[in-house]
């Protein structure tokens, strides 16, 4: 009998312990968090409050506060609920979030989800150029909005980590030039101007065309029936699309697609995201799908790769 009550004590200890550890831990797997309210970093014309990356297990909560100044979120993966000002936004992986100075702002993680998001708080404090003019006009006036984010806004925010503690004598412009980048790209989001196409300036019909093809499918490569919409976006038939760029490119629209689409899984995996999310975002029907597709034109497995860039 007393071993049996000896068992069953170290079990309730245990799950006392487990419950404390989760609860120490308020739901955070990690946070590179960098807070400088009482003294914001000057990257000029540009102050810094703080920027941060956190990845969070079901149950996270970061709790309702007013905004000390302007502050984005882009969510990386995941979804999770956010007050922006009033009201609350389900916001799934690439949505934006823009919270201005004075609003309530609170996010909650959805049952059941982790999520991981991106940060920065921000002001802007010198308005000489026309660029910061704009963007302070925006920001100022622009109320508490969501929008799908434009695919610079992942790579902009890695260089201002990068860089965020001088690495040499470039890293306090190259963090400047990020915030102005960020605001930029997030700017155009919230107008319905994200991830626009980029096509070249050629004065020669057909090469135009092959150009044009080649950037919307880079565009939109994340896409998976990209293909099915070039006869609406071109205003010719499939089959005419398909032989006209064989003709010209030396392989075929498919070939093209999934090399775009290797290339971009190639960066998604560089940027930190999972496996399980790169596959997701790009289509695959399974993780297995993805793994022997990806293993077949890199010679190894996503996983390998990825590790191979978090240990650069």
């Amino acid at each position: 009998m007393l071993n049996i009550f000896m068992f069953f004590c170290a079990k309730i200890l245990l799950n006392l312990i487990m419950c404390v550890v989760k609860r120490l831990a308020d739901f955070v797997k990690f946070h590179f968090d960098n807070v400088f309210l009482d003294k914001p970093m000057l990257f000029l014309p540009y102050s810094l409050v703080q920027v941060g990356d956190i990845d969070t297990y079901s149950g996270y909560k970061c709790k309702q506060h007013t905004q000390w100044s302007h502050e984005l979120t882009y969510i990386v993966r995941g979804s999770v609920n956010v007050l922006c000002g009033d009201k609350t936004y389900l916001c799934k992986a690439g949505d934006i979030i823009f919270n201005p100075k004075g609003s309530e702002h609170a996010i909650f993680s959805v049952d059941g989800h982790s999520a991981r998001y991106y940060y920065i708080a921000f002001d802007i404090v010198n308005c000489e150029n026309k660029c910061e003019q704009q963007l302070a006009y925006f920001y100022n006036s622009a109320q508490p909005t969501i929008a799908v984010a434009d695919r610079g806004v992942t790579h902009t925010f890695h260089d201002i980590f990068l860089n965020l503690y001088g690495k040499d004598a470039f890293s306090g412009a190259i963090v400047s030039d990020g915030i102005r980048k960020l605001l930029i790209y997030s700017l155009r989001s919230f107008l319905g101007k994200a991830n626009q196409v980029y096509v070249p300036d050629l004065r020669f019909g057909k090469k135009r065309t092959v150009a044009q093809i080649c950037s919307f499918i880079d565009s939109n490569v994340e896409d998976i029936n990209v293909l099915k919409k070039l006869p609406q976006r071109f205003d010719y038939s499939y089959s005419y699309i398909s032989s006209f760029f064989s003709k010209s490119m030396g392989l075929s629209l498919k070939e093209y697609f999934l090399m775009s689409r290797h290339r971009r899984a190639c960066e998604l995996l560089q940027s930190g995201l999972r496996v399980t999310t790169v596959a997701e975002r790009m289509g695959y029907s399974s993780i297995h799908v993805f793994s022997k597709a990806f293993s077949g034109r890199e010679n190894m497995s996503p996983s390998a790769y990825a590790q191979k860039y978090k240990t650069k």
